[in-house]
């Protein structure tokens, strides 16, 4: 099975996925998507600002870690500041913001597993040193 795009009838939210969301997360509606072409999306959607500076990738980072219940950013200003120039040159030389700590493979499928931020969970470094792979994010301390 492959991922498509779905759009919401009524507020018009499209989902990346295997399979519509039952409830829309925009509007609430019940059962409101239905199959679209990229084509579709790509008039349907509103223009997003662009995460093109150091500041807006690590503000994402921010909010990501805030709205996480295991993680934190880490607390080096300088190491996130370093970690966001590497994301931002992976973006203008390989087209996505791959983590700069990992080497990509040309194989697009996989390389998706290594956007910023990647799954950290499932790596060895969560579970035995409590960090991402470069240790832009840490676990919470209970």
């Amino acid at each position: 099975m492959q991922k498509t795009f779905w759009r919401c009838h009524v507020c018009n939210d499209i989902h990346y996925g295997l399979r519509p969301p039952e409830v829309c997360p925009t509007c609430g509606a019940k059962n409101a998507f239905a199959r679209c072409d990229p084509a579709e999306v790509g008039k349907v959607q509103q223009p997003t600002e662009a995460i093109d500076t150091e500041e807006k990738v690590i503000q994402v980072w921010k909010e990501f870690a805030a709205s996480n219940p295991i993680c934190r950013l880490a607390e080096d200003e300088n190491e996130v500041r370093m970690l966001a120039g590497g994301v931002l040159e992976n973006m203008r030389n390989r087209g996505l913001k791959y983590c700069p700590c990992r080497i990509t493979s040309g194989n697009l499928e996989k390389d998706l597993l290594l956007i910023c931020p990647c799954n950290f969970v499932r790596q060895k470094n969560w579970t035995e040193l409590g960090e991402c792979w470069c240790g832009l994010f840490k676990k919470k301390e209970d």
